[in-house]
């Protein structure tokens, strides 16, 4: 495994952590800088406490629409961790969504949406 941190070839493993869902996690150490690292380092998963499965699920239904305290409820979490959890993650959106091109035609398609606001009116 390559060292986040200098690039370097020349890692070893370092020990394991035990996760609260009682998985483990291997460690490694870098014999160029002396860094430890792991497979999650430099990336949105790092520092996290709860298991990556959880932490999609949970902003795939809040892409669906579900709401924030709705989703806090659902996966036994504070709606300010999904709140820091999707911040987390938006800082990281040029990395996951390429640019658009910019010499070529673009579409872009959505469903209808209606909202009531004040009064029933029928979709025109």
């Amino acid at each position: 495994m390559k060292c986040p941190h200098c690039q370097s070839n020349k890692t070893v493993k370092n020990g394991k952590a035990r996760l609260k869902d009682q998985r483990q996690r291997q460690n490694y150490l870098c014999r160029s800088c002396g860094k430890r690292f792991n497979e999650r380092t430099n990336t949105p998963m790092a520092r996290l406490r709860t298991p990556p499965e959880i932490v999609s699920a949970a902003l795939s239904v809040r892409s669906e629409g579900l709401g924030i305290r709705a989703t806090g409820r659902s996966f036994e979490k504070a709606h300010t961790t999904i709140i820091g959890w999707e911040e987390r993650f938006a800082q990281q959106v040029e990395k996951w969504s390429p640019p658009a091109p910019v010499e070529a035609e673009i579409t872009v398609e959505g469903d209808e949406v209606y909202t009531r606001v004040g009064k029933n009116l029928s979709p025109q």
